[in-house]
């Protein structure tokens, strides 16, 4: 590392001698540089690096780009250092000062000091130390490639801050001045210039974004701006289907059984109504579940089916409220309005309609936070046609009676969350950390609406940390989320419960297969209904991901994972005298009794685009067993009859299914 003709390893520390970062010859850059030395990279009486160094003249040309000098380089800057030790200038009759001077000087070998002057070096070019001005700003929103943005054959309309240049009128100007950071006569700022190109490329109507700059023929110090925008298309249309497998069900019921899902989606998207950018997208989608134990007397085929349609409404900035007076520096601006309507029949149970309306907000603060406010939220969920089965069901399973209920709610909620990600925290390793965290509160004044409406406070926090290596990752994810209910209602309503179980959570159960507490599952071979919703959930999943297979270089990777699955939902009420069992009630005294634990292995095909994936998840520690070494109990199986256990047709292989192991099946990653 040389630093000023003065050679040091790599790892030899030396200081600062002088706390004077600058030596440059033009005022108006010494200037620049004394505002912002507090910012230095370079400290005094600090290790000085080669990193130190880069960055700091990095810094400095940022600083000067910002300023005007877009043509200034790293090159135009020089770091000069000059060492000096006293004892070999100075010179004594008195040895003890001698002996001094001798100790000092050993002392600075050891730990030597350099004074450091950042110096100007003279570019040939002596345009790059002028400072620039913005003369006029030109928009091409229709520009396509080989078109040169002087054709004098386009239109042209002028606004006060800048021109637009086009064939067809897409984009009225008031949406293109919001997007520009930079005005007609201001000092040249790169900072400005790089806000200016990401906001028309987050836009998301145009394909390509690309910003020039051309200097003014005969004017030394004025550029014009010359925005060039690829148009992309107005319309988008896709559909996709969606697919869901959970093989461990009660299997000797007409209720229960191996469930497939399937769903058809359909979406169409316009993404520049009225000439703003403003992006509206209508879906349809259409789910049926199937049941594949019809074969029996009182099953059928089909368990259940749905069908919902869905618009929202994206503008690219804030309606009604001004969010910068709150949060500093908002970038990603958007106000949402989305509804849905739904209907949903589970045969020989019951119906539910219910429809969704919510308005709010959407945008990214100076931290990169990104956030989701929702004022209001409304729902209603209405449950009617209820067979005398489900009646019974309820009767039966008085832990489900306070869930299944029509249900009015007016909230208003508040989405947080924050991706970090750090690729060179270790040499072929990319650390990534994500938070999220919600929470909704009636939305007040809330509008009367009879006996159905429910008032609740409900929140909850995900945390995942993933360490990617080239061929391995290993996934860490924690949740935990609440429900809290005002007035006398005894349960959040079910749309709004959380559950576990599935391809995505407590992979060793169904879906909403687990809990509540310690409530034992229902006996095998019984007409039951088995669904289970709560109030309050703790999740913690641990996932080892490893490549397995390369089988279509860069195409189709088959991926093997090992995990372990450890949570349960419960209630947080006491409902002991509305008939609902204690057991049901989360306890800090009984948490540990009552967590189920879920070991597994699955297979992931790769396809760069999506993944599907396949789990078995292995049932360790069961709740409904908690007063039995607290339910650890590992499945009977070995390898002499695993093949028959998890795949066999007899009712013993399925009783032990149903109460050891879920096979699941999903798209993506499940965290």
């Amino acid at each position: 590392d040389q630093i000023g003709g003065v050679t040091a390893k790599l790892d030899l520390m030396i200081a600062l001698g002088t706390h004077q970062p600058m030596s440059l010859r033009r005022s108006a850059l010494q200037e620049l540089t004394l505002q912002s030395a507090n910012r230095t990279l370079l400290k005094k009486n600090e290790p000085v690096t080669k990193a130190s160094v880069l960055g700091e003249i990095g810094r400095l040309v940022d600083t000067f780009r910002n300023n005007g000098y877009y043509k200034f380089t790293a090159s135009e800057l020089r770091l000069r250092g000059d060492t000096t030790i006293e004892a070999l200038t100075s010179v004594s009759d008195d040895p003890f000062e001698q002996l001094r001077l001798l100790a000092e000087a050993q002392q600075k070998r050891d730990s030597p000091t350099i004074r450091l002057a950042m110096v100007l070096n003279p570019p040939t070019d002596t345009s790059r130390l002028t400072k620039y001005y913005i003369n006029k700003i030109f928009i091409l929103p229709d520009f396509y490639p080989g078109d040169v943005w002087t054709d004098k054959n386009v239109k042209q309309f002028d606004e006060k801050d800048f021109s637009v240049r086009y064939r067809e009128y897409l984009f009225r100007p008031s949406y293109l001045r919001r997007n520009l950071t930079m005005r007609s006569g201001d000092i040249y700022r790169q900072r400005e210039f790089i806000n200016t190109v990401n906001n028309f490329s987050r836009a998301g109507v145009w394909k390509s974004v690309n910003a020039r700059l051309w200097e003014v023929p005969g004017d030394s110090n004025k550029v014009n701006l010359v925005i060039e925008l690829l148009p992309g298309r107005k319309y988008a249309a896709e559909a996709s289907v969606g697919v869901n497998y959970s093989a461990t069900s009660n299997t000797n019921n007409a209720l229960g059984g191996n469930l497939f899902g399937l769903s058809l989606n359909l979406g169409l998207t316009n993404n520049n109504v009225g000439k703003e950018a403003i992006k509206m997208t209508h879906g349809l989608r259409a789910g049926i579940e199937l049941n594949n134990n019809s074969r029996g007397d009182v099953a059928r085929l089909v368990n259940s089916q749905e069908i919902s349609y869905s618009n929202s409404i994206s503008f690219p900035k804030f309606k009604l409220i001004s969010l910068e007076k709150v949060f500093k520096k908002v970038t990603n601006q958007e106000t949402f309005l989305n509804t849905s309507v739904a209907f949903n029949n589970r045969l020989d149970l019951f119906n539910t309609q219910s429809a969704n309306l919510n308005f709010g907000w959407k945008f990214s603060d100076k931290k990169n936070n990104q956030w989701v406010i929702r004022m209001p939220n409304i729902e209603f969920s209405y449950l009617f046609n209820q067979t005398d089965s489900f009646k019974n069901i309820l009767i039966t399973n008085p832990f489900l009676r306070y869930s299944y209920t029509s249900a009015f709610i007016v909230t208003m909620g508040v989405g947080f969350s924050h991706a970090y990600l750090n690729p060179k925290h270790l040499i072929n390793v990319t650390k990534e950390r994500t938070i999220k965290a919600n929470l909704d509160v009636p939305f007040l004044p809330t509008i009367p609406f009879g006996k159905y409406l429910t008032q609740f406070i409900k929140t909850d926090i995900e945390y995942k940390y993933l360490l990617k290596y080239p061929k391995t990752s290993l996934v860490f994810r924690g949740f935990l989320g609440a429900g809290f209910i005002m007035g006398k209602d005894s349960a959040l309503p079910f749309f709004k419960q959380f559950f576990a179980g599935g391809s995505n959570s407590m992979r060793a159960w169904p879906i909403r297969g687990i809990g509540l507490g310690s409530q034992p599952l229902a006996p095998f071979g019984q007409n039951v209904f088995n669904n289970r919703n709560g109030d309050f959930q703790i999740e913690g999943n641990v996932e080892y991901r490893y490549n397995i297979a390369n089988i279509i270089p860069n195409t189709l990777i088959l991926r093997g994972a090992l995990f372990v699955d450890a949570g349960n939902i419960w209630n947080l009420r006491n409902s002991t005298r509305n008939g609902m069992p204690d057991s049901t009630q989360f306890k800090f005294s009984k948490l540990y009794k009552e967590l189920g634990v879920a070991v597994g292995t699955g297979f992931r095909l790769d396809m760069n685009y999506f993944v599907v994936r396949f789990d078995f998840g292995f049932r360790v520690k069961r709740p409904e067993l908690s007063n039995e070494n607290a339910g650890w109990k590992l499945p009977n199986i070995g390898f002499d009859d695993m093949f028959s256990k998890i795949f066999g047709r007899s009712d013993a292989n399925k009783r032990w299914r149903y109460e050891n192991f879920n096979f699941t099946f999903g798209i993506s990653y499940p965290f």
